[in-house]
């Protein structure tokens, strides 16, 4: 592909992060999908990310505003970003480990002369790019306009046999990587196989946070992303309420981790929520 400005985040197993930025004017760039070390002719710190011709790659380090937070074979990712168009991001995890979790954050626009309603579009796509030779991926970001966003995800570690066998995935609905579809195969939740949040952190009102995992499920079903993300954003704000640290959530995960398919939903939705704490 070829692009102005490439800037690739290349998470270490510590948290560590490493920026390498290569600007020039329309060079090219690729990541490797299929390739081995030994087959490309000269390897850089952040491949399966291979560029292309003449151009200076500067290494730094990340601003304040980059953080990592290491869990139990997981790492949690923020990053607010300030960026001109035809800038694309490359976020690189460690080996073996994948997107789990991914948010985005909108900066709220200066209400100066927005007469009427205001229309906007997307500013670029996100597209999840996968090495199985060396267990490696990318969340990479094309930006497309001027943009000021923040970005939330998680990466679980799996292992190599559980590694994607697919070489690519374009996210139009990232409710696809973060609430995968086959989440999604049950009809109904019960309030009976919501005990686990009363043993966990307390929650009285379990009809309601019944009623609000129904909605949600509906509405992903239905692919109706507004009402998705509106009910996803209260019962957040019931988990973020009833749950006083973040220790209280990671058990709620725990306590799902062993169970069947309604479980595996809705610790995928905890955790989708969760995400927000950090």
């Amino acid at each position: 592909m070829i692009t102005k400005l490439l800037v690739i985040q290349k998470i270490e197993e510590d948290g560590n992060v490493n920026i390498f930025q290569a600007l020039s004017e329309n060079f090219q760039w690729t990541f490797e999908t299929d390739k081995t070390v030994k087959e490309v002719k000269k390897v850089e710190e952040y491949f399966p990310f291979i560029i292309f011709g003449d151009v200076n790659v500067l290494k730094r380090k990340p601003g304040r505003e980059t953080k990592t937070l290491i869990e139990e074979n997981a790492i949690i990712f923020h990053d607010d970003y300030g960026i001109p168009e035809g800038t694309v991001i490359g976020i690189l995890p460690p080996e073996n480990f994948i997107p789990d979790i991914i948010k985005f954050k909108d900066n709220p626009y200066i209400p100066v002369n927005l007469v009427g309603q205001v229309t906007t579009r997307p500013p670029g796509q996100i597209q999840i790019l996968y090495n199985k030779n060396h267990h490696r991926c990318a969340i990479i970001l094309h930006i497309h306009e001027r943009q000021l966003f923040g970005i939330k995800c998680s990466f679980k570690k799996v292992s190599s046999e559980q590694f994607p066998e697919n070489t690519e995935s374009w996210g139009d609905e990232l409710f696809d990587v973060s609430i995968s579809r086959n989440l999604l195969n049950i009809d109904t939740i019960k309030t009976e196989d919501l005990k686990v949040f009363n043993e966990t952190i307390n929650i009285l009102d379990l009809p309601e946070i019944n009623t609000l995992l129904n909605e949600i499920l509906e509405a992903l079903k239905s692919n109706d992303k507004s009402k998705a993300q509106s009910k996803l954003a209260k019962f957040g704000k019931i988990i973020s309420s009833s749950a006083s640290t973040a220790a209280n959530i990671s058990k709620v995960v725990e306590s799902l981790s062993n169970g069947g398919a309604i479980n595996e939903f809705v610790k995928q939705v905890v955790k989708y929520v969760a995400i927000d704490r950090f």
